[in-house]
């Protein structure tokens, strides 16, 4: 009887404790940020931090020309103090739940992150998840100037913008958790995706030349020929140096990066016809295994050793050359090796000028010291740059698209 009667109080005062919660709010009393953005503040020490804040009546049902989201910023010492400011000046309460991007202006990011990355990192309301993107400009135009072409969310431009760089290797996506953890190794450096504007003029400005045997440029943010359309663009990536930004990677250096990082999904790789130089011939591309990376230390200088297994299907062929025969099909294969060759030299090139091992060769040389201790004291990102890089391409080509052999026109 007593047992019952206690066990009846316990299971009542759980239900009136236990239920319920006692912080809810409604949604209309909560402003949804969808991206935050960070600048270096005209006053000297402090930093200029804009929201961009959903309209829960408009959110994904928006009429012709309305904005379903609105941009407040003010200039604080810290991004704690202001989220007080933004706190005080607002009539709804904000929510950091929903952020999907952290855009960082470029010359905040050249400065240095590492005064604010803590802060972020350790309150509850930023999510690991959200992406970190470095505008050449100032973060404020880029969320004032991104207006899709398509009646689409800001968050669902932002999530399907940063899937749609899978697709091609042009950019890469990386979270805040992932930037962070980056941020604190001494074995790699961080990376972000690299955002500008464009002034829809058509005419692009080439950042790395094509390398020979391919028919594409290199392009970063801003430079991409383009007329119409949203003017914003993701192309390319920003590299650091510890927490500084030190440059930025084109898009056909990045997409070399993605195959070394085991994060390359496909992509259509342009080039020369190797018996018709001036024809060109395309061919989707993906990884047909993990890179494989080997890092040794031969008189007391780094050896990279690198293995990337490509396989591919040819999308088009204009010479009308049967390269669906063995004998030819070799050639094929080899002029991809070139060319990738080339440029993954050329990236990794570039990233030990920068001495930014975006990479992360450090992982693989851990295991030739006995300790953590003496790998520290070996000053990997200063050796880095002294690396000699050893590339090996090997691909496949196992698909021929629709047609199993080709014929010239007529």
């Amino acid at each position: 009887m007593y047992i019952r009667l206690i066990l009846g109080t316990m299971l009542l005062s759980m239900g009136i404790f236990l239920s319920g919660c006692n912080g809810a709010r409604e949604s209309e009393e909560v402003a949804y940020i969808v991206a935050i953005g960070i600048d270096k503040a005209e006053q000297e020490g402090m930093i200029k931090v804009t929201y961009q804040i959903a309209k829960p009546n408009v959110e994904g049902n928006k009429g012709e020309g309305e904005k379903d989201t609105v941009l407040i910023s003010n200039s604080a010492i810290t991004i704690a103090e202001s989220l007080n400011l933004l706190k005080s000046t607002t009539a709804l309460v904000p929510s950091m739940s929903h952020v999907k991007v952290l855009v960082v202006g470029q010359e905040l990011a050249r400065e240095g992150l590492a005064n604010m990355w803590g802060s972020l990192k350790r309150y509850r309301e930023y999510r690991g998840s959200m992406f970190v993107l470095v505008a050449k400009g100032t973060a404020r135009d880029f969320l004032e100037r991104n207006k899709p072409s398509f009646n689409i969310s800001a968050s669902k431009y932002f999530e399907t913008m940063l899937d749609s760089g899978v697709e091609t290797g042009y950019y890469l996506r990386v979270s805040f958790h992932q930037f962070y953890i980056r941020l604190k190794s001494n074995s790699a450096e961080s990376y972000a995706t690299f955002v500008d504007i464009s002034d829809l003029s058509g005419k692009g400005e080439i950042a790395t030349p094509k390398v020979a045997g391919s028919k594409v440029d290199g392009y970063t943010a801003g430079k991409i020929p383009l007329q119409g359309g949203n003017p914003i663009q993701f192309a390319g990536t920003a590299i650091f140096n510890g927490d500084k930004m030190v440059g930025t990677l084109s898009t056909t250096e990045t997409r070399m990066m993605a195959m070394l990082l085991g994060n390359f999904n496909n992509g259509f790789l342009s080039m020369e016809d190797p018996l018709l130089p001036k024809k060109f011939l395309n061919v989707n591309l993906r990884l047909g295994s993990a890179p494989k990376i080997k890092v040794a230390l031969e008189e007391e200088r780094p050896v990279i050793d690198i293995k990337i297994m490509l396989e591919g299907e040819i999308t088009n062929l204009p010479s009308g050359i049967n390269y669906e025969q063995e004998s030819y099909l070799r050639l094929l294969e080899e002029q991809v090796n070139q060319v990738c060759h080339e440029e993954m030299a050329n990236m990794i090139q570039h990233t030990q000028e920068l001495k930014s091992d975006v990479i992360g060769f450090g992982y693989y040389i851990r295991p030739e010291f006995k300790n953590y201790q003496d790998y520290l004291q070996y000053s990997w990102c200063e050796k880095y740059s002294q690396a000699k890089v050893n590339i090996t391409i090997d691909t496949k080509i196992r698909r021929t698209g629709l047609m199993i052999r080709t014929y010239p026109v007529k």
